[in-house]
């Protein structure tokens, strides 16, 4: 029954209340499952306010909330000299604030 009915326009609502459905994505700042954050996946469904977000080279499925999702672009980000320095000199405060601001002008981090 319900599940067929209005599947054109449910798929539209699902893109909008859920933009990272069936998109590549970045785990990050989870707290509770620390050794996640940086993993990457597929965002499989969206339900309950959460993504089930199948892990790259693994078997496990994980239920994330969208913030601490990102779309991951797999662009290369060209880092500039200053950063590459900061990071040499250990000056992570430097190099968190260009990640903060989208890793440079033109990239987009975080949603």
């Amino acid at each position: 029954g319900r599940a067929g009915a209005g599947a054109c326009s449910g798929a539209a609502a699902a893109a909008e209340d859920a933009p990272l459905l069936g998109q590549r994505v970045v785990l990050g700042g989870l707290s509770d499952r620390p050794e996640l954050n940086g993993q990457r996946g597929v965002a499989q469904s969206f339900r309950l306010g959460r993504y089930a977000v199948a892990i790259d080279g693994s078997a496990e499925c994980v239920r994330v909330r969208p913030d601490k999702l990102c779309q991951d672009t797999n662009e290369v980000i060209a880092v500039s000299d200053e950063v590459i320095a900061a990071a040499e000199r250990g000056d992570e405060a430097a190099v968190l604030a260009w990640l903060d601001c989208g890793g440079g002008g033109e990239a987009a981090w975080g949603g």
